[in-house]
């Protein structure tokens, strides 16, 4: 009996995880779509970019894409928006103890289309809950690709994404975002 009860907690709590995981969004299109691939090429486009820095697309693909009615990603996306040029900010997040902290943030960004590169700063993070490439790098800064798709924005570490990665919602001179695996959240303002 007491191995059924942790049974259904170990279901309960995978399920409350992956409810989490979804946006609205997200969920109304999966509810749309009776699979989870709409062909052998989208699940083998999906697979070639499942941890790529940069997304891997050819013009086949975008003509697959348009063919096949893909669904799930920057094929959908309405126009992009500009991140190029210098961002100034706050980070705010937490330190030793779980303690509130925040400090300056900054980023320069190259754009070409839908990718680009640029300089990701977050200052006084020695001891804060932030990606360690971030301590590491410094205020020289983490060299970091980009995928913009629509008005949101993928920021990921340039030769490998699992040491830094960051999405954010672009609204004109302005971007609020979070980098994975820690706690902190970034506002940053375009500089003219």
């Amino acid at each position: 009996m007491h191995c059924m009860n942790l049974r259904i907690l170990l279901v309960g709590g995978a399920l409350v995880a992956c409810a989490a995981c979804a946006t609205n969004t997200e969920w109304a299109a999966w509810k749309a779509h009776p699979a989870h691939f709409a062909s052998e090429d989208h699940f083998e486009f999906s697979m070639r970019n499942r941890a790529a820095p940069p997304l891997l697309q050819s013009p086949a693909d975008l003509e697959l894409a348009g063919a096949q009615g893909w669904w799930g990603g920057p094929f959908e996306d309405g126009p992009l928006v500009n991140v190029a040029g210098h961002w100034t900010g706050m980070w705010v997040g937490v330190g030793v103890y779980w303690s509130p902290f925040s400090s300056r943030a900054e980023a320069d960004f190259t754009q070409q289309g839908r990718r680009g590169e640029g300089r990701l700063v977050l200052a006084d993070t020695l001891t804060m809950d932030v990606p360690p490439i971030l301590t590491i790098e410094g205020l020289h800064g983490v060299p970091v690709v980009l995928e913009v798709s629509g008005a949101r924005l993928v920021v990921k570490h340039r030769v490998d994404g699992r040491h830094l990665t960051g999405e954010f919602t672009v609204d004109g001179d302005r971007m609020v975002g979070r980098l994975h695996d820690s706690s902190a959240r970034l506002v940053l303002v375009r500089q003219r």
